[in-house]
């Protein structure tokens, strides 16, 4: 670790390693058949199927077995957002992604985003979404867009896995409790 702060990582995880790159890639698919193969089950002890989110922790569970930061791709559609492009190579999934992490699970998901106005008007219809309350977004399709994407980087769960911490709570400004909801 070459950055000015690697000192400082190291003395806070004397055992971090820099990941290997390329990550690995895996479909979202290829993800509940890993799941059904290796005996990580749904809460009611029964198999994911296509279709089925997969919570954190036989997420976190998965994971933790393939021992590598994953790129995990291509989720179906009905389990996501309205706004995320389906792959035109197999419209029921979306061009999503999710990067899970050994030890931590998921830091950030993004995904590309429907530019088609009449497209996004049927991801409105399929999810019962009033289209009233985003004018601001729909008039981005109607008035010119490009194909794009966005991300959400879960922070403290980045330091989580950076620092080797076990709790999100230890990586947080003003970690929320039962007793503590406010900063």
């Amino acid at each position: 670790m070459s950055s000015k702060h690697g000192d400082l990582v190291r003395e806070l995880n004397p055992n971090f390693t820099v990941p290997q790159k390329p990550f690995k890639r895996m479909d979202y698919r290829d993800a509940i058949e890993y799941c059904r193969e290796n005996g990580i089950r749904k809460e009611d002890g029964t198999t994911f199927e296509f279709g089925d989110d997969i919570p954190e922790a036989p997420e976190r569970k998965m994971t933790d077995m393939i021992g590598v930061p994953i790129l995990l791709c291509r989720f179906p559609k009905a389990m996501k957002s309205f706004y995320m492009q389906p792959d035109k190579a197999d419209p029921i999934v979306t061009e999503s992604v999710d990067c899970l992490l050994p030890n931590v699970g998921e830091i950030i998901g993004g995904s590309m985003r429907i530019y088609d106005e009449q497209e996004l008007a049927a991801g409105f219809k399929r999810e019962g979404i009033s289209p009233e309350n985003y004018y601001w977004y729909v008039d981005q399709r109607k008035y010119g867009t490009c194909p794009h994407g966005g991300y959400g980087l879960g922070l403290e769960r980045y330091l989580m896995w950076l620092l080797n911490s076990n709790n999100i709570r230890e990586n947080c400004l003003y970690p929320r409790t039962a007793e503590r909801c406010k900063p």
